[in-house]
């Protein structure tokens, strides 16, 4: 092949004719071929010293990258190694799939394309081949799984818990038929799951309570603590506390309820001991679960009455808590438009009770006036009555002059009477001075010349 980009042919011809079909490039003047890029379709062999065969050339995969070719045996074949890790692959995923997981072919086939793109990617490297096949198949039971979730959900109450099918099987599962690390998985599928971008749905936990009730013993009444737990389930769920946490940990707290309204002594400890998660994690479930409405229910109310409302995220209501703690809300304009309307209220009612005041004390300086004016008649009534009692018995008689109040003979007279007692009894009453009777008579007596002279009659 000559040389690659030649523009100009030796004997000064820039003229060249480029054939496509055969990829040779030729000049026009002289003929002279400048550029051959045959490409053969066919297999050419050569013979080592060892006088064994090989196939000459390299294999590019579809995507462009080229492997490395290995000896070929005896019949010449040539074997890459992308092409024994895919089987190997496949060969393992098959074995798990079919004899230990009882998976379909479908899923054999989506954990497998899993498997390829992350080879593609590159994420096979420094990782256990067991590793990243059992992640695979994991992340094949999280996506398959959830879309049959209610099949699956109706046939697992008449079977056994010891069944497994796609999507119902725990990633300890895998580690216990594996037998390697749920840490290591667990970082694998993470690994995997973000990287091949793939949106795994979250776990309905009811799948896992008939298994784990079954573990726990209830005898006769395992149907009865299921049903209950799945009902619990169902309302943790309506109130967002399955979102973010692993399954396990809610079907503990639903089953450890569910046992103690159905008279089962089963601790938290038991329920650990199932469930493979630690004793804060129940715990908190169990707090959360307590912090919701439907915790003030009884048993026959939860079983009967389903609450329309929905309780916020547990994550949400601990960041409200703690924005007021570091930063105290401001009082808002509707708050403080609440406020003014309860202080007039307020005001409005002290006037109320300001006037009702006013109008009683009223009421009181009314009726001691009253009272003042009815004692002064009483005791003006009697204090006729006593001395007409005494002036009968004593001279006899009474003179109905003297019981009267007398009429002033002037106007200093009036004044110093009404002063001195008002409707009280008179001094003629009292016989202190003389009634006007006795005056005009000793004015008659007198003469009427006596004060002109100045000389006295005898």
């Amino acid at each position: 092949m000559a040389s690659i980009g030649v523009t100009v042919c030796q004997c000064g011809c820039s003229e060249l004719d480029t054939d496509p079909a055969r990829g040779d490039v030729v000049c026009t003047k002289c003929g002279t071929v400048l550029e051959t890029s045959l490409i053969v379709s066919e297999v050419q062999f050569e013979e080592s010293a060892s006088g064994v065969a090989s196939a000459v050339g390299q294999f590019v995969s579809g995507d462009g990258r080229v492997g490395k070719s290995l000896p070929g045996l005896y019949t010449g074949m040539s074997k890459v190694s992308r092409e024994l890790t895919f089987r190997n692959a496949k060969r393992k995923i098959s074995q798990l799939c079919s004899a230990k997981l009882q998976l379909n072919q479908h899923c054999q086939d989506t954990a497998f394309n899993f498997f390829k793109m992350a080879l593609h990617r590159r994420l096979t490297a420094g990782r256990k081949n067991d590793l990243v096949v059992a992640a695979c198949i994991y992340i094949t039971c999280r996506t398959e799984g959830t879309s049959r979730e209610s099949q699956f959900l109706s046939f697992f109450f008449f079977m056994s818990h010891a069944c497994c099918f796609c999507g119902s099987d725990l990633l300890i599962d895998f580690c216990d038929t594996l037998k390697v690390g749920v840490y290591e998985l667990g970082r694998t599928f993470l690994k995997l799951s973000s990287e091949l971008h793939i949106n795994i749905p979250a776990i309905d936990p009811c799948l896992y309570i008939l298994r784990f009730a079954h573990k726990l013993e209830f005898g006769s009444k395992t149907h009865k603590v299921s049903m209950t737990a799945l009902r619990l389930v169902q309302r943790m769920k309506r109130d967002w506390l399955h979102t973010g946490r692993r399954p396990s940990g809610v079907c503990g707290a639903a089953l450890l309820l569910a046992a103690r309204l159905h008279q089962f002594n089963r601790t938290i400890v038991d329920i650990v001991k199932i469930v493979k998660v630690h004793q804060s994690t129940v715990r908190k479930r169990l707090l959360e679960f307590g912090e919701t409405p439907t915790s003030s229910l009884t048993l026959n109310e939860f079983m009967t009455v389903d609450l329309e409302e929905e309780q916020d995220p547990p994550a949400f209501k601990a960041a409200r808590r703690k924005d007021k703690e570091v930063n105290p809300p401001d009082v808002s304009s509707k708050e403080f438009l609440e406020l003014q309307g309860q202080i007039e209220k307020l005001l409005a009612d002290g006037k109320r009770r300001s006037s009702t005041w006013e109008s009683y004390m009223s009421d009181l300086e009314r009726s001691a006036e009253q009272e003042n004016r009815d004692i002064m008649e009483f005791i003006t009534g009697e204090t006729r009555e006593s001395i007409s009692n005494i002036i009968g018995e004593e001279i006899g008689g009474v003179d109905k002059k003297l019981i009267q109040p007398a009429i002033p003979a002037d106007e200093d007279d009036c004044k110093r009477l009404t002063s001195a007692g008002g409707l009280g009894p008179s001094l003629q009453m009292l016989g202190l001075l003389p009634s006007k009777s006795e005056t005009d008579a000793g004015n008659e007596n007198v003469p009427s010349g006596g004060a002109d002279d100045g000389i006295l009659e005898l």
